[in-house]
């Protein structure tokens, strides 16, 4: 078998399905063509990791005894998009430590991706000073990837400075949106939108990706309509308002505006809904303080057949705690569980006692919180603390403490409510007790607070 025929063989991989590829896998290893044929190989690797078999990746690697640089840069990307950011980096300094190879601009660009996974900036910026000394060319892949890497790091001077030096001639859509996003995620929606009108003005074409960032930059603003209206009218200008997931987002952007009806509209328009649009429009209701009409809503999807999932009951339990609809609460935690075998987030767990402690149930609160499967965080202790205090319910508040200061002893907001609950039932025994405690995890002696207190009262 020639070279050429290998190559197109290699090609063929790349448009085959995951099974198909298999089968070829399997079928080359017959003919004893693997691994002699990098090209073929390469081809392969790409095709087990994008099908999540990282596994079998490695293993074809791993069986291959001349590795190109290509072949190297193949493994490190199919670490770095299936979620494995570490191994990527692992592999990247197996390439020049044992096979003396140079990563280039294809492997910098995929490493970059993986420290943006990490939220590492020091790897990253690493990166970015080998590919100034020992990259000839920065390509454009490159640049969009090192502002995008900064900008998810919070680093959004420096992938200002790295937008900033690539000639607007070149900037392509993706670097245009890795920039909106960069902005957007650094607190920074106004800047977002400004990059985005300088983009309009280069004459880049606006993609569904682009439109997206747009929308949740707006999303972050405490702004008028029109400026939703505005959005939403970029969006039919470049064709995309019949979009999924530009609808969805629109949905969830006029209802943090508080235009619930529009959202509403938006939904009732759409020709196909997944999960995210229900989710987005029980969202937008919850908000705005409609439960019944978020519960209707849930209601419907159910109807058409749709399996909630975790963010669906989420919403949809916050929607009708805010409307003080217990019952309801009670009975759809109940069903994510019984019925459709969800295991709770802690957000979860949260919301229901939240809810239930602003329904004035606190002891239902505390042995719902007991008898959770998995250790409360102190998020959830506080919540029933705050309540506790809020109702006067002095002798489950001190029940409630023992287990937040149990938990996190070295927080000082803890013992300050923990004084305050005390307090306010004129406890003073209590007080001085929880002041001396968080006297003596400062370094300070129980006897000199106590004598600073016998001071003031002297006083």
């Amino acid at each position: 078998m020639s070279a050429a025929d290998l190559r197109t063989g290699a090609a063929i991989l790349r448009a085959l399905s995951a099974a198909s590829a298999t089968h070829l896998h399997a079928h080359a290893l017959k003919l004893g063509i693997l691994p002699s044929c990098l090209h073929l190989c390469s081809a392969l690797l790409k095709s087990d990791a994008a099908s999540g078999r990282v596994a079998a990746a490695r293993q074809l690697f791993d069986e291959i005894p001349s590795r190109d640089v290509p072949l190297w840069n193949a493994l490190v990307s199919a670490y770095a998009c299936s979620g494995h950011p570490r191994h990527a980096l692992v592999a990247a300094s197996a390439m020049a430590r044992d096979a003396g190879a140079r990563p280039n601009c294809v492997s910098v660009t995929s490493l970059l991706s993986a420290c943006t996974q990490l939220r590492s900036p020091v790897h990253g910026r690493e990166l970015h000073g080998y590919a100034v000394r020992n990259v000839v060319d920065l390509d454009l892949p490159m640049l969009n990837a090192l502002v995008n890497m900064y900008g998810k790091c919070g680093r959004l001077a420096d992938a200002r400075m790295v937008f900033a030096g690539i000639k607007v001639g070149m900037r392509s859509a993706v670097s245009w949106t890795s920039m909106i996003n960069a902005c957007s995620e650094n607190e920074r929606p106004i800047e977002a939108l400004e990059v985005f009108e300088e983009m309009r003005i280069a004459g880049v074409k606006v993609d569904e990706v682009t439109l997206l960032a747009v929308i949740s930059a707006c999303a972050k603003l405490d702004c008028t309509s029109s400026l939703g209206d505005w959005v939403e009218q970029c969006a039919l200008d470049n064709g995309f308002l019949q979009n999924t997931r530009v609808a969805n987002a629109l949905i969830h952007m006029h209802g943090k505006m508080g235009r619930v009806r529009r959202s509403c509209e938006i939904f009732d328009s759409m020709g196909f809904k997944t999960v995210v649009s229900w989710t987005a429009i029980i969202q937008a209701l919850a908000m705005n303080g409609h439960g019944v009409a978020a519960l209707v809503r849930f209601a419907q999807m159910l109807r058409e057949g749709l399996h909630p999932d975790e963010v669906v009951f989420l919403s949809i339990i916050n929607a009708c705690g805010h409307s003080s609809l217990v019952n309801e609460v009670r009975q759809l935690f109940k069903s994510m569980v019984q019925e459709y075998g969800i295991t709770p987030w802690m957000e979860h767990y949260g919301s229901m006692v939240d809810m239930l402690c602003k329904a004035g149930a606190l002891d239902e609160a505390f042995e719902f919180v007991l008898a959770m499967p998995v250790k409360p965080d102190p998020v959830i202790w506080r919540i029933l603390a705050g309540a506790c205090r809020d109702h006067g319910n002095a002798s489950l508040a001190r029940r409630v403490m023992d287990h937040v200061i149990s938990m996190e002893h070295d927080h000082d907001g803890n013992y300050i409510l923990a004084s305050n609950l005390y307090a306010a039932d004129e406890d003073w025994r209590r007080v001085i007790d929880v002041r001396l405690d968080m006297g003596v995890r400062k370094g300070t002696s129980r006897g000199a607070i106590a004598a600073s207190y016998v001071e003031v009262n002297d006083d």
